[in-house]
C-alpha cells in the first residue's frame, strides 16, 4: 500500500468527526461551510494568493461548495437517514463518470464500489420514506462530489498544498452568499471549538488528503475509501453520545471496511 492510500485512510477517518462537530455547533450550515474552507485555505496558502491561479480552480471549487450546500439542503427536506444513504451513492457515480475522462474501471473496482454501497444501505436499514425534493438534492450532492473527485484527478497538482488552498478559497467564495442569507447562528465557546475541530480534522486533514492524492489514486478508490466516514461517525457517536450501534450498523460497517480492503490490496 503506497503513501497516498495511507493518507486517504487517515483522511477518511477524520471525515467521521465532521458530523460530531456539526452536531455540537450552533452555527448555521452556510457559516460553517464558508468559515472552514476560508480559514483552511488561508492556512495552506503560506501567504501565496495569486488571483489568477485561484480563479482557475473555479470548477472544482464550485463543485465542492455545491456538494456541501446540497447536502445541507437535502437534510432540511428529507430524513437524515435517506439523505445520508443517497449521498453515499457517490462511489457508483464515480464508476460511471471516471471512464468518460479516460480513467478505466476494473471489475474488482466495480465490485468494491457496489459492495461499499450495500454496506451503507445495511448500516441505515430500514429506510424512512422521506420526501422527493430532499432525496433529489441528496442525489445531486452525490453527483457533485463525484464530479469533484473526477476533475481533481485531471488537475495539475505539482504543489498539492497550494492547489488545496486555492480550491478551498474558491469553495468559500461560492459558499459566502449562503452564509449571508442564513446568518451566523449562535456564537459561543462550544460553537467556536467545534468550528476549529472541523477546520483542523475533516478539512485540513480529510479534504486535503483527497486533493493531495488526486492524480495518484483513482477517483473510484477515493470515493470508496471516503466511506470510512459513516463507520467512524458511528463509533464516535457511541463513545461521545452513548448511541450504541445496531447489529445492522456493525454488519454494514464491516462490509464497507471489506470494500476498502478490496480497493487498497493488489
Amino acid at each position: 500500500m503506497n503513501k497516498y492510500y495511507t493518507i486517504l485512510i487517515i483522511g477518511g477517518i477524520t471525515f467521521g468527526t465532521a458530523a460530531i462537530f456539526i452536531k455540537l455547533s450552533n452555527l448555521t450550515p452556510g457559516m460553517i461551510a464558508f468559515s472552514r474552507f476560508f480559514v483552511a485555505g488561508l492556512i495552506l496558502s503560506r501567504g501565496k494568493l495569486p488571483l489568477r491561479r485561484i480563479l482557475k480552480q473555479w470548477k472544482v471549487g464550485a463543485l465542492l461548495a455545491a456538494h456541501m450546500i446540497l447536502f445541507v439542503l437535502s437534510v432540511y427536506h428529507t430524513t437524515v437517514i435517506d439523505s445520508t444513504v443517497l449521498v453515499s451513492t457517490s462511489p457508483l457515480f464515480s464508476l460511471v463518470l471516471a471512464p468518460l475522462v479516460g480513467i478505466g474501471t476494473t471489475r474488482r473496482e466495480a465490485i468494491a464500489g457496489i459492495t461499499a454501497f450495500l454496506g451503507v444501505l445495511i448500516m441505515n436499514f430500514p429506510l424512512n420514506q422521506g420526501y422527493l425534493l430532499g432525496n433529489i438534492l441528496a442525489i445531486l450532492s452525490a453527483l457533485t462530489v463525484s464530479l469533484y473527485t473526477v476533475l481533481l484527478s485531471k488537475t495539475d497538482n505539482q504543489d498539492p498544498l497550494l492547489l488545496t488552498s486555492y480550491v478551498y478559497i474558491m469553495s468559500a467564495l461560492f459558499s459566502f452568499p449562503i452564509a449571508i442569507l442564513q446568518g451566523v447562528g449562535q456564537v459561543n465557546l462550544i460553537s467556536v471549538l467545534s468550528l476549529l475541530g472541523l477546520i483542523m480534522l475533516p478539512t485540513l486533514i480529510g479534504h486535503t488528503s483527497v486533493i493531495y492524492s488526486s492524480g495518484h489514486v483513482k477517483p473510484q478508490h477515493i470515493e470508496v475509501i471516503g466511506l470510512l466516514e459513516p463507520v467512524v461517525a458511528t463509533i464516535l457517536a457511541y463513545l461521545i453520545f452513548s448511541q450504541a450501534p445496531t447489529t445492522l450498523e456493525v454488519v454494514g460497517g464491516a462490509i464497507i471496511i471489506l470494500s476498502i480492503i478490496m480497493i487498497i490490496l493488489k
